[in-house]
Formats: structure tokens, C-alpha cells, sequence
């Protein structure tokens, strides 16, 4: 017969509890010390102890806390429990769910602790406020969900930056408010605030009832009535696109209504129009939940990046088809940009840009020559020339199209390089900016200019195209003499001249469907690569044992 092994991990908490209850009874002022020592050796043993049904997470951090202060409890003030308390169940103003940090069972064993004057009970509880504390801390930094796990092309890190260690730790538990220690664990920029203040009143509106729905049907022009206007007067009223103080039972569509139309459109990402369509009214019925999701999701990408602390660096928000260059702190500059399409999606990841090359050469990347040109040239090797491409085989010797047997190769095993030279048709347009990278990733120009004149501009292989790039060259090199009029000359020429920055620019390629703008509003973009999704569901889902997550077991207090 097998032995049975299913009560090893509760073996210490009955083995610590037999020695509290002996140590108690000699009057033994070691015997929390003892029960909690073996209480952590069953959880290093084990890895697995439950308190009061809660099986407790972070083992090395456990572990490290309580040998620090020789077994012996870490929570006996009440108001630092109020404060761990308290900031607990203010996790949800993060988007967070107060019941990962085991909120309820742990006032409801507070509760029992003090009625009861339960010995065992209360050192059950410092257990569970530590294990609590520790996921609450690793959650305010680096967030809940790891972006590792979501996306191998992850690479930015989120670096803890302060004091390190158990006796950290301690300092601030002991040290003058707990709250506000954890509250200064999370991101401090702006734009987290105003997003949190946003989660805020997107959930009181919530819990007011919401907007009324709008029903469907005709358009609503500038200038006529319709009894649907007082709905949406009521629903832009609340999210602050119309001012609180308009009439909102009016049915008129009047010119005040239009500025608040227009202002919602922007922040939606719609087209600017003065009809009130289907699409608009769709998107304005949708309920408060939609929105607090949403903001739910870019807090939590907010904890993963908004530390980065690069004084200058360029951003591309993927979701909103826009970059911009941000210099000493300030935006100096911003365009729209294409991006990948849905089946060839630019890849989240921080890199460098280190050069430039005006009247770049093309080579064609795996993808496109798998899914374009080899397909193409099967079909008719005229294809080749027709695009302005050339051909070359591995020692460096131009073919001729018509001479290769297209037909027999594959993208992966083809023995030739394909490659566009410098023109009006170039598919790198006039510029290409190189942050080397495993993915053959980077910004360009490209002679799909009307592009940028669509809504959606999902339109590249995985590159970033981008509007007026010549302007953000010149940026790049201020100071050089590569000023915007020499770059323009240079281009102008036709002649390949690769410029290298004198320092390299940090450039993060990010994907936020809700942010706040140049202008300080905030504004919701398009899901266009379904990413909110799944973010959400990590978010909704219990969280990891600290020793289950990628990127290292309890970081805050090595």
C-alpha cells in the first residue's frame, strides 16, 4: 500500500500548534515564536499552508520576513492593520479586487481575534496580513497580470528602485503610514491619477443607474428635433462632453449639443461629423461597464511602463495610430502613424533608435516575400521588374527575374535576396529610422500617403509608418548639421546617406486604448488587436502564487 502524503502541509500548523499549546501551559514567552517558526518551515518545506481556508502565496517572502524578526509577530499595532486594511480595499480605485488580498477573511478573523482573545487565531492572522501585504505590493508595482505572459515580444522592465530586503519591509510597516507607503508603490505620473479618477467616475455613474439607452434610427441633423436629444443630452451631460448645467430635457440638436457631439467623437475615436448616426449613437449606449473595463486594463498597463523615467524618448501608441517625440519631458512633436494589420501586428518593445538612412534600399522581409512577392512571381516573373525590384544571388550577382525557376522555391529555403532600390516607389518611402530588433521592425515613410487620410490605418506588414517623418529626423539630430532643410536637399539628391544619432533615442512601441491627451482629456481608442480581452481576463482571474510568475518571486523585498 502507497503511503499517503496529503497531510504533510498542514503537518507544522498542527505541530505548531501543539507546541503553542504546551508552551502556553509552562507560561513559555516563546511560544508564538515557535508555532509561527514552524508554521514557516512547513511552508518552505511544503509549500503549501493554509490559514483559516487561505492557502498562504508568497513563500519566499514569508520566509525572509519572519526569520528577520526571529518568529516573532509582525502586526501587533491595530492601526498599522487599519492601514494594511484600508489600502487593501483601496486597491479597487486601481481597478483592482480587494478580495485577491483576502480582504473579507481577514476582518472577519480580525474580528474573531478580538472577540475570542484566541491565541492561535492571532497568529493566523499576522500570517495572512503578511501574505496580503506582499501581494498587495508586488501588485501596486508591478501590476497583477505579467506582460511577459501575454506577449513574448515584452521586453521593458519595471525595476524596482528602492531599498530592498526584510529589514525594508519592516521599516515601512513600522514607519509613519503604511497607507501611504503602498499608495507611493504605484505609478505617480499624471496620467495614472487621471485615469484612476476616471475608473472613479465611470463607477459612480454605474452606481447611479447609468445613462438611459438611446434608441435607434434616422440620423439626427444640426437643427432639428427629435425626442432621442434629451437622452443624449443626459448621457454627454454625465461624461462630462456637455456642461451639467444644460437643459437637458431640450430635443432641439443645437449648436451647444454639436460642440458636445464633436467633443465625444474625438475621444472616441469617431470621424467628426455633425449628424448624430448609428455608429454614434451605438457607441454612446454603451453601457458605464464597457468603459470601466476599459480603464480597468490601461491601469494595469500603466503599472507595467508609466516608471520609465527616459527624459527623451519616442512613444508609438499602436491603438491610436499615433507617435509622438517626447524631449526633456515635454511632447515636442506628434503625427499619425500606420500600423501592422490584425494578421501582422506590430510587436510591443522598447528598443533604440541609433541611426536613420535617407534614400533607403529595400529588402523584402519573410513576411512579405512569403505572403507578396514569391506568390506574385510565381504567377508572372514580370511581377519583379514591374515593382522596381531586383534580384540577387548569395554571392551578390544581380539575375534576371525571368531566369529563376519561382516555382520551386519556398520563402525559407529561397536563394536570393530581393531588394528596392531608392525612388518615389520605394516601399520605405524617403526615410527609414533602425532600432535593430530580432522582428525587422522600425519606422519609415511610404509612399501610401492617402493612408493617412483613413480612421483605422492598420495597414503595414508589422513597420510603423509615419506622417512627415523628415521632421522628426531633423529632430533627432538637433544641433547637427543635419538641419530639416539639409536632410530635405539630401533627399532631394536621391543619393543613400545613413545619419547616426549622436545618442541613441529610446523608442517604446505601446498599445493603450485609453489615455489622456495632449489636450488632458482622456480618450478611448479602438481595441483594432482584440488585446483588452485578455488582459481583462488575467485581471478577473485569482492571482498567481508568487513562485508560478515569470519574472521572480517576490522582487519588492529581495
Amino acid at each position: 500500500m502507497k503511503r499517503r502524503i496529503f497531510w504533510v502541509p498542514e503537518f507544522g500548523g498542527l505541530v505548531g500548534l501543539l507546541l503553542l499549546l504546551t508552551a502556553s501551559a509552562r507560561g513559555d514567552e516563546d511560544a508564538p515564536q515557535q508555532y509561527l517558526r514552524a508554521r514557516i518551515e512547513t511552508l518552505e518545506l511544503a509549500r503549501s499552508v493554509r490559514v483559516d481556508g487561505v492557502e498562504l502565496s508568497a513563500a519566499p517572502f514569508l520566509s525572509r520576513l519572519y526569520q528577520a524578526t526571529q518568529f516573532k509577530p509582525v502586526w501587533t499595532d491595530p492601526k498599522k492593520v487599519d492601514q494594511l486594511l484600508r489600502a487593501l480595499a483601496d486597491m479597487q480605485l486601481d481597478g483592482l479586487d480587494p478580495k485577491d488580498y483576502y480582504l473579507g477573511k481577514l476582518e472577519a478573523l480580525r474580528a474573531r481575534v478580538v472577540e475570542s482573545k484566541d491565541a492561535q487565531a492571532a497568529l493566523d492572522l499576522d500570517l495572512l496580513l503578511s501574505d496580503a501585504f506582499a501581494r498587495v505590493i508586488y501588485h501596486a508595482h508591478y501590476g497583477k497580470v505579467d506582460p511577459e505572459r501575454l506577449d513574448d515580444s515584452w521586453n521593458i522592465e519595471n525595476e524596482y528602485k528602492g531599498k530592498r530586503g526584510p529589514e525594508a519591509v519592516l521599516a515601512a510597516i513600522n514607519g509613519p503610514s503604511l497607507y501611504d507607503a503602498i499608495e507611493g508603490l504605484k505609478p505617480q505620473r499624471p496620467m495614472y491619477r487621471k485615469l484612476r479618477d476616471a475608473l472613479a467616475k465611470y463607477r459612480a455613474i454605474e452606481a447611479a443607474g447609468g445613462w438611459r439607452p438611446i434608441p435607434a434610427g434616422k440620423n439626427i441633423e444640426l437643427g432639428k428635433s427629435d425626442p432621442r436629444v434629451a437622452a443624449i443630452r443626459h448621457r454627454l451631460a454625465l461624461s462630462g462632453d456637455l456642461a451639467s448645467d444644460s437643459d437637458n430635457q431640450l430635443e432641439v440638436y443645437d449648436d451647444a449639443l454639436l460642440l458636445a457631439v464633436e467633443s465625444f467623437q474625438k475621444r472616441h475615436d469617431l470621424p467628426i461629423r455633425s449628424k448624430i448616426d448609428a455608429t454614434l449613437l451605438r457607441t454612446m449606449s454603451l453601457p458605464p461597464k464597457v468603459w470601466i473595463d476599459v480603464l480597468r486594463v490601461n491601469l494595469e498597463r500603466a503599472r507595467w511602463i508609466l516608471r520609465v523615467d527616459d527624459p527623451t524618448y519616442v512613444q508609438v501608441n499602436i491603438a491610436a495610430f499615433h507617435m509622438a517625440y517626447v524631449k526633456d519631458g515635454k511632447r515636442v512633436w506628434e503625427k499619425d502613424v500606420q500600423v501592422g494589420r490584425t494578421f501582422s501586428q506590430t510587436p510591443l518593445f522598447r528598443e533604440q533608435i541609433r541611426y536613420f538612412v535617407l534614400n533607403p534600399l529595400w529588402t523584402v522581409p519573410p513576411g512579405v516575400l512569403a505572403e507578396t512577392v514569391l506568390p506574385s512571381a510565381k504567377k508572372s516573373a514580370s511581377y519583379i521588374r514591374e515593382r522596381g525590384l531586383k534580384v540577387f544571388d548569395d554571392t551578390g550577382r544581380e539575375v534576371a527575374p525571368e531566369s529563376v525557376s519561382w516555382h520551386k522555391y519556398e520563402a525559407k529555403n529561397l536563394p536570393y535576396t530581393i531588394t528596392q532600390g531608392p525612388g518615389e516607389n520605394n516601399a520605405l518611402g524617403v526615410i527609414k529610422f533602425m532600432f535593430p530588433n530580432q522582428y525587422h521592425v522600425y519606422l519609415h515613410d511610404t509612399p501610401n500617403q492617402l493612408g493617412y487620410e483613413a480612421r483605422v490605418r492598420t495597414m503595414s506588414w508589422g513597420c510603423i509608418h509615419v506622417k512627415d517623418p523628415l521632421e522628426l529626423a531633423a529632430l533627432l539630430v538637433e544641433g547637427s548639421k543635419w538641419t530639416l532643410a539639409a536632410i530635405q536637399a539630401q533627399v532631394k539628391r536621391g543619393k543613400t546617406e545613413t545619419v547616426t544619432l549622436a545618442k541613441p533615442v529610446p523608442i517604446y512601441l505601446l498599445y493603450w486604448t485609453a489615455e489622456v491627451d495632449s489636450e488632458d482629456k482622456l480618450v478611448f481608442h479602438n481595441d483594432v488587436y482584440n488585446r483588452d480581452r485578455t488582459v481583462l481576463q488575467q485581471l478577473n482571474k485569482p492571482p498567481k502564487k508568487r513562485r508560478d510568475i515569470r519574472r521572480g518571486a517576490d522582487k519588492t523585498s529581495e
